[in-house]
């Protein structure tokens, strides 16, 4: 067997970190979602604003977006807030997180 992933099998673990993100998101378990970042991960927020909500307990509706790099995905999701995420998954696990947060009536 080949030691590399074909482009459909890239997508396929991209979109299978989203979701394991999300489960363990909303069973509040910081040691989870810390078990899927690569060591050399990268989490962004430059947009929060003060008051950020501390936890998220429902995510309301959610769409994916496969880019030309299948190893990245732009998730558009609203739960405490509207937010459109970049990640980027590599062979160690999530390697970017970059959020932003729309506020309220934007």
């Amino acid at each position: 067997m080949s030691p590399y992933l074909t482009v459909h099998e890239r997508r396929q673990r991209a979109h299978g970190a989203v979701d394991r993100l999300q489960e363990r998101l909303l069973a509040h378990d910081p040691h989870g979602v810390a078990e899927l970042f690569a060591l050399n991960a990268v989490i962004e927020f430059p947009f929060a604003s003060p008051g950020w909500p501390a936890e998220i307990t429902a995510i309301v509706s959610q769409t994916r977006y496969d880019t030309t790099d299948p190893d990245v995905l732009v998730v558009e999701w609203q739960a405490d807030a509207r937010h459109i995420t970049v990640i980027g998954v590599g062979a160690g696990g999530i390697e970017l997180f970059r959020d932003y947060t729309v506020a309220a009536g934007g």
